[in-house]
């Protein structure tokens, strides 16, 4: 461990460069960048979607940098609040060893940013391949998880995603072109802005914030920049010792050697999961088990009487969970809600909706067969998921990695079953990696009613070529809908 880890992270931040980059780490952001766009994109199309747009534009300020969808030009930090705001609608955002969402952390001050100063693709990718990092190394190493021989695992009762802040702030460094103490003064406020404890509390009261709010953090790092580059101090051991990120984070402990070992060799945004659906992580074995099932027996939901799915006990007893899978009795079944309920995803995908914005649309959150559907799904707990948290061995920060999921179908033709142990998107997981295709494809369909086919192909070769572009506007330019269809 570094004897100073502000000291350590503040270095590499002001030295490390697109140059830097292993050519992996530049595909992987790419791919990161392509989706966050697409999953924000998305956002824009539903409703609530369309009112923080008009929040934003209340905000106002000069016009410096590009509100996806809408196109309307905000402050900077403004138009990075919206952006982040917008991406994380859905719940199809990135997520991090199945437990930290970093979301469109790390990219939506980039952008904000460089479109405003002109920045270059590689000044871009180098800004969000750096901030990812730093945010995937405070959410592993602070894990609010601990594994126990008894329990399985132990959880913190004070868990944060103030590692989104600093993400942000980090971000906002690069793009501004701090100086060395200058991105020390940085790091402080962003510490200064770090929410509390609403992670815990999401788990026990559903609301439509959930898990924190990515547009407060893409705006607060954008802000705690602009601070710092005009001479706001900070403190010099913002992030160290006993009072440091285990305190901020909620964490039961901190690993101070993993969140400075070898930076710039080991990059985690190789790491980064994509979602193949847009709903909790942790309903995503389950999901992709139905659907093999389905397509596999070529069943429609007629066929299909019980379905019984056993997965993460995490998610089983937790009283927003069982709030929103209570689907066919709520009365308000808003999109927020939808995406914390395993029955409402398992009925979406036995009636084929594609997984998108259309799982977010008043005509399928209110669907009477989609309704009636989820009174034939029960969710139980795994009875391996506690043993295998129990006997991890690797890093606290990866332990719910591995998620046993089984599901049992009966049906018209028979009783079928199937089990995994393997969540999709996992870039880690050469078993579940999404391809480039896959993430073109989910970009597609999260976009389809904001830009036309013909937008869809040049926003997606443009980022695909990104590191090529001198002005990061030109990006941008193609993220705002030309037609909406209706």
């Amino acid at each position: 461990m570094s004897d100073s880890p502000t000291r350590a992270w503040t270095d590499f931040i002001d030295r490390v460069s697109f140059d830097d980059l292993p050519s992996d780490v530049v595909r992987q952001t790419k791919l990161y960048i392509l989706d966050t766009i697409g999953c924000a994109l998305g956002g824009y199309a539903i409703e609530s979607g369309k009112n923080v747009v008009e929040a934003g534009l209340e905000l106002g300020g000069p016009g410096q940098a590009t509100v996806l969808g809408s196109g309307d030009k905000l402050h900077v930090s403004n138009a990075a609040y919206v952006n982040g705001k917008l991406s994380n609608l859905l719940d199809a955002d990135e997520i991090f060893y199945s437990t930290k969402h970093i979301g469109g952390i790390p990219l939506f001050p980039s952008l904000s940013l460089g479109e405003h100063s002109h920045a270059s693709g590689k000044e871009v990718i180098a800004a969000v391949a750096l901030a990812y990092d730093f945010a995937a190394r405070v959410g592993f190493c602070g894990s609010i998880f601990k594994n126990d021989p008894e329990k399985g695992f132990m959880a913190s009762g004070g868990g944060t995603m103030a590692f989104g802040t600093f993400s942000a702030a980090v971000s906002a460094a690069k793009m501004l072109k701090l100086e060395r103490n200058q991105i020390v003064d940085a790091l402080t406020l962003a510490a200064h802005f770090a929410p509390g404890a609403m992670e815990s509390k999401f788990a026990f009261a559903h609301s439509s914030t959930k898990y924190g709010d990515m547009g407060w953090f893409c705006h607060s790092g954008v802000i705690a920049g602009l601070l710092a580059r005009h001479g706001y101090p900070g403190d010099p051991t913002i992030l160290d010792g006993p009072a440091g990120l285990h305190k901020m984070t909620g964490a039961l402990d901190f690993d101070y050697d993993s969140f400075t070992a070898d930076l710039g060799a080991q990059w985690y945004i190789l790491d980064a999961g994509f979602k193949p659906y847009p709903t909790c992580r942790w309903f995503h074995t389950g999901i992709k088990l139905l659907e093999d099932i389905i397509r596999k027996r070529r069943l429609t939901p007629g066929d299909i009487d019980k379905i019984t799915v056993a997965t993460t006990p995490m998610v089983v007893g937790l009283p927003s969970y069982a709030a929103a899978n209570n689907w066919a009795d709520v009365d308000n079944k808003d999109a927020s809600l939808s995406q914390f309920s395993i029955t409402y995803a398992l009925a979406c995908t036995a009636y084929g909706i594609a997984p998108g914005p259309d799982w977010a649309m008043p005509q399928t959150l209110n669907d009477p067969a989609i309704g009636n559907f989820t009174k034939r799904i029960t969710q139980v707990a795994h009875p391996e998921a506690m043993q295998a948290w129990s006997a991890y061995e690797g890093h606290p920060g990866k332990m719910h990695c591995h998620a046993p999921t089984s599901i049992e179908l009966v049906t018209k033709q028979g009783t079928f079953n199937a089990e995994s142990w393997d969540l999709p998107g996992d870039s880690w997981n050469p078993a579940t990696r999404m391809s480039e295709e896959d993430i073109a494809i989910k970009f597609a369909i999260n976009v389809r009613s904001v830009l036309s086919s013909k937008e869809v192909e040049r926003l997606i070769e443009t980022v695909q070529r990104m590191e090529m572009l001198d002005d990061i506007g030109e990006l941008m330019a193609l993220t705002a809908k030309l037609r909406v269809r209706t």
